[in-house]
């Protein structure tokens, strides 16, 4: 046994007193004259010792009450464990766990409620003097401060289910950051109140900090069954008006059970446009398909649910995809050219194609930007004008594709391409040639063959050129030749595509223009100039996506808004590779599309979603963090069952051992009614 303020023990001596008061009676007697005593010897005998026996009695019952009341004062304890008790006021931090995963259930309920309980059972455990502050996922400014108990248990009522998720090692350092920083002659004690996802908490290889006192507050869950979107994705790469998509959808089943006909849906601008089934075996992932048809033109704002409980933050996923309603072509031919417009018969017959022919002397630059493709149709030079507007249009997204011409200007070709890491044009060869390699993998004929033939058939040529391989960029051979050169070349500089083909179309030295191969080029050509893949990215502080770049008034600022209004933001934005980074920023924390507008025009949209860290529910068990514990004697924690109703004297007993002092007080008071039936009960004998 020990005492935590043995100080009082010196209060002890207090013992004397009574001691001395019992020794020394100061009563007068007062002397009675009487005949003959003989008769009373025996009977002043026996009264004597009785009396002598009951003053006894009651100076032990004095003293033993003096002594516990001086004990309960010293507050004595049996130590357990390895508890470190003193009797220095404390500074306690206490991190709730407060993300996506405890929207689970626990046998007590909800278990962020239950762990809001529990944070305000741990500040009842400790002296009302004692200093708290609370941690949450989102690291909120006004909990680094340590406060009184009662503004503690405010703030506790006050947390909310939050996106942010921190792993351990984040949460102990901002722990320890702030009780090392606050009183120094404060003992430090932090507590961690979670479900502790296997995910987010590696216990195996946690080193504790000696200076504090960790200690685990474990919440079981009900169940780990959960089911979410983790992904989705279209099956071709482009979105027309009026055309049928399929979109395929990841869902991941992290429960126990296999699931069987759980209902999947899209909304596109807030209508429902499909529905279907899937079925998903326990611990594995599924892909199902999405039909629909897209009915109008522009921005698509759209979202894949399902429903799933408890856990539902990750049962929607949002999206956004552009319909573009018409391709706007430019095909830029020499102004000395005899021959046939072979482009035009291509894109003649689709509204969906605008097509525009223009000789190299008649172009307006100020509408090049307006164009989805710009062909270089056998040009014989290419002025450093329009090398620097090509560059230019090339890099802030759009795409060019060259035709070189049989006369070629080699310089003012290689100059051009030097502006896009291009390579460079080389002397052309002259043979027979047929081409033998074609980039299937490739978005631009993705998904044109359903299984490509052992021995396709490809065009053939008898003069091509030859592209130098660029030093700074790579490029991607569409369709080769045995030797490794090109016959179409795929580069990606800045945001755009370019594409270089390495004969003309012109002339009967190659059949390209008579093969199949070629109106599926041209056309896929046109389709992926149009951006029209899905904007889906993470919530967080790295979120960001990109847009062409703007020009606007001084006036005009961006604006980030939700679908249904209730969040407006003004997003960072900064110009970088030719393109617009935006970045939501921290004020953006719901999941939800999003429209990007600059004054009164939208520019893009955007879903956000939150990530899917939380999703795994699979947790540690109270015996498995125990099993850690034994393995890793350097994490250095303590363990607790959040469950539990004695939650508030185990954490007094953990933290101060075993107290005494209540049974101390209890005994005063038995004594002293001892003492006082001593007095009323055995009555004083005397003559």
């Amino acid at each position: 046994m020990a005492f935590l303020y043995p100080g009082f023990l010196f209060a002890l001596a207090a013992l004397a007193i009574p001691v001395i008061i019992h020794l020394f009676n100061f009563r007068r007697f007062k002397k009675i004259p009487f005949t003959n005593v003989r008769f009373l010897r025996e009977i002043k005998q026996q009264t004597q010792s009785q009396n002598k026996l009951r003053h006894l009695l009651v100076l032990l019952m004095r003293l033993l009450a003096l002594t516990f009341l001086v004990f309960a004062f010293a507050q004595p304890f049996i130590p357990s464990g390895d508890a470190e008790v003193t009797s220095a006021r404390k500074s306690v931090s206490v991190f709730v766990d407060n993300s996506f995963s405890m929207e689970g259930e626990s046998e007590a309920g909800m278990m962020l409620d239950v762990a809001k309980n529990r944070a305000i059972d741990v500040a009842l455990a400790y002296a009302p003097a004692d200093r708290f502050q609370l941690l949450s996922q989102d690291f909120e400014g006004k909990h680094q401060r340590f406060v009184g108990r009662p503004e503690f248990i405010e703030w506790v009522q006050e947390l909310e289910i939050s996106p942010q998720s921190r792993s351990l090692v984040e949460i102990t350092t901002r722990q320890d950051d702030q009780l090392k920083s606050g009183e120094a002659d404060l003992t430090k004690m932090a507590y961690i109140i979670s479900d502790f996802q296997k995910s987010r908490y590696d216990l195996e290889n946690f080193v504790g900090d000696t200076a504090v006192n960790l200690s685990l507050i474990h919440l079981e869950r009900n169940s780990p069954n959960n089911l979410y979107i983790d992904s989705v994705w279209f099956s071709s790469p482009v979105r027309k008006l009026g055309e049928a998509e399929q979109l395929s959808v990841r869902v991941v089943n992290r429960g126990e059970n296999a699931v069987e006909n759980v209902p999947i849906k899209i909304l596109i601008n807030g209508k429902q446009k499909a529905i279907g089934t899937f079925a998903a075996e326990a611990g594995t992932s599924v892909e199902t398909p999405l039909y629909f048809v897209n009915e109008e033109s522009g921005l698509q704002r759209a979202q894949v649910q399902l429903e799933d409980y408890p856990v539902t933050y990750d049962d929607a996923y949002y999206f956004s995809y552009p319909v573009f309603e018409q391709i706007d072509i430019l095909s830029i031919r020499s102004s000395s050219a005899t021959t046939g417009d072979f482009l035009r018969s291509v894109y003649a017959g689709d509204s969906t194609y605008s097509y525009e022919s223009v000789p190299e002397n008649r172009i307006d630059y100020s509408t090049l930007n307006q164009k989805d493709l710009v062909i270089l149709f056998e040009v014989q030079d290419i002025p450093s004008g329009l090398s620097g507007e090509l560059s230019s249009f090339v890099n802030n997204g759009g795409s060019v594709w060259l035709i070189p011409s049989a006369e070629a200007n080699l310089n003012s070709y290689n100059s051009f391409l030097e502006s896009l890491n291009a390579g460079g044009l080389l002397n052309a060869l002259e043979g027979d040639y047929k081409v033998r390699t074609l980039n299937a993998e490739h978005p631009l004929y993705r998904g044109v063959f359903e299984k490509l033939p052992d021995n396709p058939d490809l065009p053939t040529t008898s003069r091509y050129f030859r592209y130098a391989k660029p030093l700074r960029s790579e490029a991607d051979v569409l369709m080769g030749f045995p030797n490794g050169d090109g016959f179409l070349i795929g580069y990606r500089p800045g945001q755009g595509q370019f594409y270089a083909l390495s004969v003309p179309l012109s002339g009967d030295n190659n059949n390209f223009v008579r093969h199949a191969l070629f109106v599926t080029t041209a056309l896929r050509m046109a389709e992926l100039s149009q951006t029209t893949g899905l904007n889906a990215i993470p919530l967080g502080p790295d979120a960001l996506f990109t847009i062409p770049p703007v020009t606007s008034s001084n006036e005009a600022v961006f604006r980030l808004i939700s679908e249904d209004g209730t969040v407006d933001v003004i997003p960072r934005h900064q110009l970088r590779d030719g393109r617009l980074d935006i970045t939501p920023g921290p004020e953006v924390r719901t999941a939800g599309n999003y429209l990007l507008l600059l004054g009164n025009d939208t520019l893009a949209a955007a879903g956000l979603n939150y990530t899917r860290e939380e999703s795994d529910l699979a947790s540690f068990t109270s015996g498995e963090i125990e099993d850690v514990t034994g393995r890793n004697p350097q994490a250095g924690f303590r363990i607790f069952d959040g469950n539990s109703a004695q939650l508030v004297r185990e954490i007094s007993q953990q933290s101060k051992g075993k107290e005494l002092w209540r049974i101390c007080l209890i005994l005063v008071l038995v004594f002293l009614l001892l003492e006082s039936l001593l007095l009323r009960f055995w009555k004083k004998q005397g003559v």
